[in-house]
């Protein structure tokens, strides 16, 4: 993951931080060397632009965006709209979703317009996760994630309508790094398993997945971690060891990735703190 917490304008959170907007003309946000979460963005109102020149991608109702770890960051509202309305949520997913993810091949932001069904309940999903958000009822963290979840699905429905389903080497590739997340594993254990060159294997593991194997496997390492560190009492030398990391590593790779140590993490994890 990205080694600081890109363009400081986002508060530190645990796990997902939600916002509403109705901008004016002329409004724009660029963050040149992107975030280190997910971003997704979806146009109530007015219209929206994600990139610029010919590659630009112009939102309006029925769009939705989601931009990858390190994509650069250049959005805001479109030549000639009267305002840009936008509900928006940076989150780190769970480690189940990342297949879900994956909506268009290329290396910048990923846009699906849904069919009016579909806009309804991914619309109402990621209001329902904004609201829960920023409460402060019994979980409404986790609350939330579980409404984003199904918003991702709803959006992930339509992408599958039109895409061809993930290569089944990658699929196979995902299945043995989640079954193997203890052990040690190389590109070239992976590449021999499907048959491909490691340079090809990572090509397509890449494209389809949206990072690198040893990046997806480290994430999906990191997220164990969090589920331990939020549920268990180990040391974090223990937990280093259960997710098959040496323990120096592992704190400087969960910093990278969260932005606080790991017992910085369980500490806000106890008190339900969600901001620095």
């Amino acid at each position: 993951m990205i080694k600081d917490r890109i363009e400081i304008d986002l508060p530190e959170y645990l796990h997902l931080l939600t916002g509403h907007y109705d901008k004016d003309p002329g409004y724009r946000s660029i963050r040149e060397k992107g975030t280190d979460d997910w971003l997704v963005i979806a146009t109530l109102g007015g219209s929206g632009r994600f990139g610029s020149g010919d590659d630009a991608i112009l939102t309006r109702r029925l769009d939705v965006v989601l931009t990858r770890p390190g994509v650069a960051h250049d959005y805001g509202s479109a030549p000639g709209a009267d305002h840009w309305e936008l509900l928006w949520a940076h989150f780190q997913p769970r480690p189940h979703w990342y297949n879900w993810l994956i909506w268009s091949a290329g290396d910048g932001p990923m846009a699906v317009r849904l069919s009016e069904e579909r806009w309804e309940q991914a619309l109402a999903c990621l209001r329902r996760s904004h609201q829960l958000a920023s409460s402060t009822q019994t979980h409404g963290l986790d609350f939330a994630m579980n409404a984003l979840e199904e918003m991702i699905l709803v959006c992930h429905s339509q992408v599958m309508q039109a895409q061809p389903t993930m290569d089944e080497r990658i699929t196979s590739v995902l299945q043995y790094i989640h079954s193997h997340l203890t052990e040690k594993v190389s590109v070239q254990l992976l590449a021999d398993m499907t048959a491909l060159s490691p340079s090809r294997l990572a090509h397509l593991f890449q494209k389809q997945v949206g990072v690198a194997p040893m990046q997806y496997l480290d994430l999906q390492r990191i997220e164990r971690s969090k589920l331990l560190l939020e549920r268990t009492s180990s040391g974090i030398k223990h937990i280093a060891e259960e997710v098959g990391m040496d323990p120096v590593y592992f704190s400087l790779r969960f910093k990278q990735h969260t932005g606080v140590s790991p017992r910085r993490y369980r500490q806000r994890a106890l008190t339900g703190e969600q901001h620095a």
